[in-house]
């Protein structure tokens, strides 16, 4: 949970805690944007993955509420190998594909 103040350092925090697993096959980051803006979180996970370099896990970002939208076309049009989705259920059918 990165709360209501989100930015890169705390999603990087969040992706080097997780990757510490061996066992992780896959990143899910589900943001429900009522307190936080989807932007200002998607922006986070571009820089902390920017700065984190190649990532092995399949990550994907579930974006839903404040600027839900802006902040899908930010992580489409990053170039990282992130994907994202509106839906929950569209989110855990990436992860499921992801793992398979």
């Amino acid at each position: 949970d990165v709360g209501g103040t989100a930015n890169a350092q705390t999603v990087e925090a969040g992706f080097r805690i997780i990757m510490k697993d061996p066992n992780v096959k896959a990143i899910l980051i589900n943001i429900f944007g009522g307190i936080v803006r989807c932007d200002r979180v998607a922006a986070g996970v571009i820089e902390a993955y920017n700065k984190l370099g190649n990532i092995n896990i399949p990550i994907i970002v579930r974006l839903q509420g404040t600027n839900a939208e802006e902040a899908k076309k930010l992580i489409d049009e990053s170039g990282l190998k992130v994907q994202s989705a509106i839906l929950l259920s569209e989110a855990a059918e990436l992860v499921k594909k992801a793992v398979a």
